[in-house]
């Protein structure tokens, strides 16, 4: 999907690029977004509509977050726009605060351990702010570890 978003090639070209990797009914069923010359945003709605119903769309976000959760060393930001790229993929239907929320609750025990910088953050780019805070802080100790 990333390389679809950089806009290089047209719609058509991109999902007949990706046919060969997939089988059977969704095959099938991007042929048919093919054939009647679909963009991309309708072929997408109807394979979200088809293939991920709106509790599969709940367990795979679930499973990101939860199953999933951002581990020990992995980049706080990387963690984040992973999530929010899912949600905004499958049009999960939950709000910017719902999901930050859920990222927050769900933060390996050593940033939580930061847990005074977490207010209430109630946008995407709050969290940002706050999670720059936490990585100077892991940083500073780092290098205090070192001299």
């Amino acid at each position: 999907m990333e390389v679809h978003d950089l806009g290089l090639v047209y719609d058509s070209v991109f999902v007949t690029r990706i046919l060969p990797l997939v089988s059977g009914r969704l095959y099938t069923f991007l042929g048919n977004c093919l054939r009647k010359g679909s963009k991309w945003t309708e072929c997408k709605a109807g394979l979200l509509d088809e293939y991920f119903p709106y509790f599969d769309r709940e367990g795979l976000i679930r499973d990101l977050i939860v199953f999933n959760f951002q581990s020990d060393g992995q980049q706080l930001h990387a963690h984040i726009d992973q999530v929010f790229r899912a949600a905004g993929f499958l049009e999960y239907d939950a709000s910017e605060q719902q999901l930050v929320d859920r990222i927050v609750i769900n933060f390996h025990p050593s940033v939580l351990a930061h847990a005074p910088f977490f207010d209430q953050q109630r946008s995407l780019k709050e969290l940002y702010r706050v999670v720059g805070l936490i990585v100077e802080t892991f940083s500073v100790a780092k290098q205090r570890q070192r001299g």
